[in-house]
């Protein structure tokens, strides 16, 4: 949990920003987003993310926001519909999608609520890293879901994701390439998915990273667009 609880409160009060580019195969468009990630440093919200789509063919294209609160209550999220533009609460629907960034992080309640073991020390890509299964049961006891994760012994950032059925077959694995470090915080310049559900692969690739950059703080305000 110590480990775990390191890579989860990673970024803690940085404010940062970065791109990522999209490619899914057998897809023909690729999506192509900006994310924003502010820590006010007074008031209810503990974090607010905007993720905003580079503007490509559609006239309006969706949308994210969420907010975190100091109080531990459970985040607001929202998006915008791609063809009115108008605001949407999604903060109780679980995504549809196959993979996001939120895939390579821990929540608190994931960490409190999940049984946890180190199952080896290892290399890879020439970093030292724990082996760590994260195991989700119901309330009967029974197994719902696993991870396997490749953490960083030294900035916990995370290398590696298998995610794994309640019988224990994998079903989607995630890779970060190409690591870099800006002023001295690691992000990954590549992530590679493989869904083994979907039999497709999916190709992330984070651009201009920056730290602690001037945001118009008005873009955090979840809005129609």
């Amino acid at each position: 949990e110590e480990i775990l609880l390191k890579n989860y409160h990673r970024l803690d009060s940085i404010n940062h920003q970065f791109t990522v580019h999209f490619k899914q195969t057998g897809k023909k468009q690729n999506n192509n987003y900006r994310v924003f990630v502010n820590w006010p440093e007074d008031g209810e919200i503990l974090r607010e993310t905007r993720v905003e789509p580079v503007q490509g063919d559609k006239k309006k294209p969706s949308s994210f926001w969420e907010h975190r609160f100091r109080d531990g209550r459970k985040s607001k999220k929202w998006i915008t519909l791609p063809v009115t533009g108008k605001l949407k609460d999604v903060s109780k629907k679980k995504s549809k999608k196959k993979f996001s960034l939120e895939d390579l992080e821990f929540t608190e309640e994931d960490i409190k609520k999940n049984d946890h073991i180190i199952l080896s020390l290892e290399k890879l890509n020439n970093y030292s890293v724990y082996v760590i299964e994260s195991v989700e049961k119901g309330k009967s006891g029974k197994i719902k879901k696993s991870k396997k994760i490749w953490i960083d012994k030294e900035n916990y950032f995370i290398h590696k994701a298998e995610f794994y059925t309640k019988s224990g077959r994998l079903y989607r694995s995630a890779e970060c390439k190409d690591i870099q470090f800006v002023k001295g915080i690691a992000f990954p310049s590549k992530i590679f998915v493989e869904d083994l559900k979907s039999k497709s692969q999916m190709h992330l690739q984070l651009a201009d990273i920056r730290i602690n950059p001037e945001f118009d703080l008005t873009i955090f305000i979840p809005r129609d667009q």
